[in-house]
């Protein structure tokens, strides 16, 4: 099989890198297109007892430029044009399984980096994504 569409579901983290780079290559091999995708959760604000945590009025938009940076310096290391850098807001799983649908995409690369229970086979957000996709996903291990 041939891949023509290629999506790298990332986390910026370094521990992304070789996932990064695994899909590059199969992108160049096939001469596919190459995504890459980066998804922002949004995190619950905790409360508890008398006390809570006082919420930063700017703090999304900190992390979304900080995030759009990072992104836009990964596409360029990639040679991923910005047209294909995709930066979305939600969970993880359904946004790259929306966007992977969206793109007509016939794999998805993603890092793994668990570190307990069924999370050291493959890691959450691959395992949520390999469960619900309807192309091919490759999880790359991450080098710890």
């Amino acid at each position: 099989m041939k891949y023509r569409n290629i999506l790298l579901a990332t986390d910026l983290s370094g521990n992304s890198k070789k996932a990064a780079e695994r899909a590059r290559i199969i992108a160049d091999n096939c001469q596919a297109q190459l995504h890459i995708v980066h998804v922002i959760e949004h995190s619950p604000i905790a409360f508890g007892g008398e006390f809570s945590i006082p919420m930063d009025i700017h703090l999304e938009q900190t992390i979304e430029q900080t995030a759009s940076q990072a992104l836009a310096k990964k596409g360029y290391q990639l040679n991923i044009s910005s047209d294909h850098q995709h930066l979305l807001n939600g969970t993880v799983k359904h946004q790259v399984l929306e966007l992977a649908e969206k793109l007509r995409i016939d794999l998805i690369v993603v890092g793994t980096h668990g570190h307990h229970g069924f999370d050291i086979l493959l890691g959450s957000r691959a395992n949520a994504i390999l469960h619900g996709a309807t192309c091919d996903v490759l999880a790359v291990r991450a080098d710890e």
